[in-house]
C-alpha cells in the first residue's frame, strides 16, 4: 500500500518531465509516451531497492538510455513530428481567445522542435535538460555521465548552433508574400 502511494506520487511529480525529455530525443509523441511508461515501469521495479539519492537524475538517465536504445534499434534518425500532431491543447487560452495567435505559437513550437532535431544528440540533451527541464549543471553531468565542463561546452555549442540555424533561415515574410 505504501509502495503504491509513493509510486503514484513520484509518477505525478516526474512523468511530465520524463515525457518532455523523451519527446526531445525521439521527436514522436507515441514513442515518447511509450518511453515514459517504460521508465515508470523501471521505477516501479527498482523502487524497493532504491536508496535515497538523486531520483530525478536516475529517471532522466534511464529515459535517455531507453530512448537511445530505441533509436539504435530503428537504425534511422528520429523523424520530425508532423505538424498535425502538434497539440494546441498546450495553449488552450490562446486558442480560445485568438486562434491566429495559437496557430502562430504552434508554428513557432514546431520550428523550435525542427531546429532542436538538427543538433547532435549530446548538445541537444544538455540544452533540453537545462533550458526545458531546468536541471543544474551538476544534475545534467550526473544524468549524462559527463564532466560539468563538458556540460557547459555542450550548452554553449547548442546555443551557438541554434542561433546560427535561426539566422540562416529566411523569415516567413520573405518566403510567404501577403
Amino acid at each position: 500500500m505504501i509502495r503504491e502511494i509513493e509510486f503514484k506520487t513520484l509518477c505525478r511529480r516526474h512523468s511530465d518531465e520524463i515525457y518532455r525529455y523523451a519527446r526531445s530525443l525521439l521527436a514522436n509523441q507515441a514513442d515518447a509516451e511509450d518511453a515514459t511508461q517504460e521508465v515508470l515501469l523501471r521505477l516501479w521495479n527498482h523502487l524497493p531497492k532504491m536508496y535515497p539519492f538523486n531520483l530525478r537524475a536516475w529517471l532522466l538517465k534511464t529515459t535517455r538510455s531507453y530512448c537511445l536504445d530505441q533509436i539504435r534499434r530503428r537504425r534511422n534518425p528520429a523523424a520530425p513530428m508532423p505538424l498535425e500532431e502538434l497539440e494546441l491543447a498546450e495553449q488552450p487560452d490562446a486558442a480560445a481567445i485568438d486562434p491566429s495567435a495559437a496557430a502562430d505559437a504552434s508554428m513557432r513550437l514546431e520550428h523550435a522542435r525542427r531546429l532542436l532535431l538538427k543538433l547532435p544528440e549530446n548538445p541537444r540533451s544538455v540544452f533540453v535538460l537545462y533550458e526545458v527541464n531546468g536541471l543544474r549543471y551538476r544534475e545534467i553531468a550526473q544524468v549524462l555521465g559527463i564532466p560539468i565542463n563538458s556540460v557547459k561546452v555542450h550548452l554553449l555549442r547548442a546555443r551557438e548552433r541554434l542561433a546560427t540555424l535561426t539566422n540562416e533561415e529566411k523569415p516567413c515574410k520573405e518566403i510567404c508574400p501577403d
